[in-house]
């Protein structure tokens, strides 16, 4: 929990480099410490005074699902982690001695990721701004603002859609505003004249206007886009997917045998998903979505499109927040005959929260995933030896020293280069098996600073060990299970992990894109963990 303090440095008190005010609001509250002035908070980032009114606004970055912005107040006590905005987020925990303040406003993480708190804009350049506390969100580049009432926030609106990672805002001596870049750049917002003449951008709104595609009913891909596929595939509720890449011109990837590639710009992923209407029956599939991936100045977007009933072209999805659409399935194991499935179509902030930047932002382009065979229509061919052979990468991959690797050996054939195995395979360990699951569907989050609030690790190339999962205490709830832990060797029933993965409610994982349990996966972890020895502890792992 963070708070905020107020001391006066220009009259310490003796021996010390301050004194605490007298009319601090906790001075006379036994067990308080003095020099707080707010608090409740989880993690301002950045907070500021309106030179006019002298009132504080500072923007939270919140944890699970919303970040918020506060009016700060003496003695005012915003929730955390009591609270996370105006939602729950640890009940059980005690409140503070003071009221609970609601945020002015917050977004959840399908339109903002991480906010970043700017000033009540003062100048005078842009008139029809004046008196709005202006803020923006660094993972999506938006800036919003608002004017306060005292009671609320009334024209919230989007002000602009950046490709900049915003770290921070500037107030010059005139009261302009300077919004600062995390690659070392300052920009000022200026008005846009020429919005009335174009009110629609240039970007395709069609997915045949793409040109990703030479036919867009029958999803044949243009020259230049490359189908692929992955060792070990996100599970996404039993649909599904088609996936190409496409990087520009005469560009090269950079690539690496264990880290993330790098992608020249202007690069593009893409991934078709459908899903069948009839369970088992491809003949009923239909497809949902096209997902496209684009680094666009060092960055990389989402767009998702929607196709049509007719399943002729797709429209890319407007607005801030995803959408929800239900299916009914036909299906034989349920009750009925049929079941509803709801699909979920994010929103482009919400690619974030797997597209992360410890992750490299890319997921299934990487050696783990791209080491194996694919169909290309006729010929099937190891897709890293094709990409190279067809010019793909910079360097070549074969007989160049891995740093990284124990021995520092050359690889001299692609059966060498490291590779997730098909957790579908029975053939392949069980152990490897469910790491690779593990790996495809959890560690872009539970990676070190990947998002994921629990301190465990799950990328395939760390050992057990090194997960810091075995008999580990869980951090946010144990689920009512007596004696839980992350993982216990031996006892499925115990592990929060796989207990986790058969919910479907709010303590489910994955948290985001999924509504289905995928029961073939439940089955493995579960009897993986059977399989661990019981005795085994976060100090020893078995080999992969």
């Amino acid at each position: 929990q963070a708070s905020i303090h107020r001391i006066d440095v220009d009259h310490p008190s003796p021996g010390q480099n301050y004194s605490v005010p007298a009319d601090n609001p906790f001075v006379k509250l036994a067990g308080a410490r003095p020099e707080i002035w707010a608090y409740g908070l989880r993690n301002i980032w950045k907070m500021s005074f309106d030179r006019q009114t002298g009132e504080l606004w500072g923007a939270d970055v919140g944890q699970d699902l919303w970040e918020s912005v506060f009016h700060l107040e003496k003695g005012g006590n915003y929730g955390w982690s009591v609270f996370e905005g105006t939602h729950t987020f640890r009940p059980e925990r005690k409140l503070g001695p003071t009221p609970v303040l609601k945020p002015v406003v917050e977004h959840d993480h399908s339109q903002f990721r991480s906010i970043t708190g700017g000033f009540v804009y003062r100048g005078k350049r842009l008139p029809d701004l004046f008196g709005n506390y202006v803020y923006a969100d660094f993972e999506t580049g938006k800036i919003w603002a608002f004017k306060y009432d005292h009671q609320h926030a009334t024209a919230h609106r989007e002000l602009a859609d950046t490709p900049l990672k915003i770290v921070g805002f500037g107030e010059a001596a005139d009261g302009e505003l300077l919004i600062l870049d995390y690659l070392g750049h300052v920009h000022r917002l200026v008005k846009n004249e020429t919005r009335a003449e174009h009110p629609t951008s240039a970007f395709p709104r069609k997915l045949s206007q793409t040109g990703l595609f030479a036919d867009t009913k029958a999803l044949l891909p243009a020259a230049g886009l490359i189908p692929y596929s992955v060792n070990s595939p996100l599970w996404s509720d039993g649909a599904q997917k088609a996936r190409f890449m496409a990087v520009p011109g005469m560009s090269k990837i950079d690539y690496h045998p264990t880290n993330g590639w790098g992608f020249p710009q202007e690069s593009v992923l893409v991934k078709t998903f459908s899903l069948d209407l009839e369970a088992g029956n491809p003949a009923s599939r239909r497809r949902l979505e096209t997902r496209i991936l684009q680094l666009e100045h060092n960055r990389w977007r989402g767009y998702t499109y929607l196709w049509n009933d007719e399943q002729t072209d797709a429209t890319l999805l407007e607005g801030a927040a995803g959408l929800d659409r239900k299916y009914t399935i036909r299906d034989a194991a349920a009750p009925g005959g049929k079941r509803e499935q709801v699909w979920h179509y994010p929103s482009r902030a919400e690619c974030t929260l797997c597209h992360t930047m410890p992750t490299g932002y890319v997921l299934g382009p990487s050696t783990l995933q791209l080491n194996r065979d694919q169909d290309y229509g006729g010929t099937t061919d190891n897709q890293l030896r094709t990409l190279e052979h067809i010019g793909m990468f910079k360097d070549p991959i074969l007989q160049v020293e891995e740093r990284e690797s124990p021995d520092h050996r050359k690889f001299i054939s692609y059966d060498q280069l490291p590779k997730l195995p098909d957790p579908r395979d029975p053939a392949a360990p069980l152990e490897a098996r469910a790491r690779s699951y593990l790996h495809a569907n959890c560690a872009h989050c539970h990676m070190r600073s990947g998002g994921g609030n629990a301190l465990f690790w799950l990328p395939y190339e760390k050992t057990l060990a090194e997960t810091a999962t075995l008999d580990v205490l869980p951090l946010h709830g144990d689920l009512g299970i007596p004696g839980a832990r992350l993982l216990v060797a031996g006892s499925p029933e115990k592990s929060l992990i796989y207990e986790r993965m058969l919910r479907l409610d709010a303590q489910r994982m994955p948290r985001v894109a999924s509504s289905v349990v995928d029961q073939p996966a439940v089955k493995l972890i579960k009897e993986w963990i059977k399989s661990l020895p019981p005795k085994l502890t976060n100090g020893e792992s078995p080999e992969k």
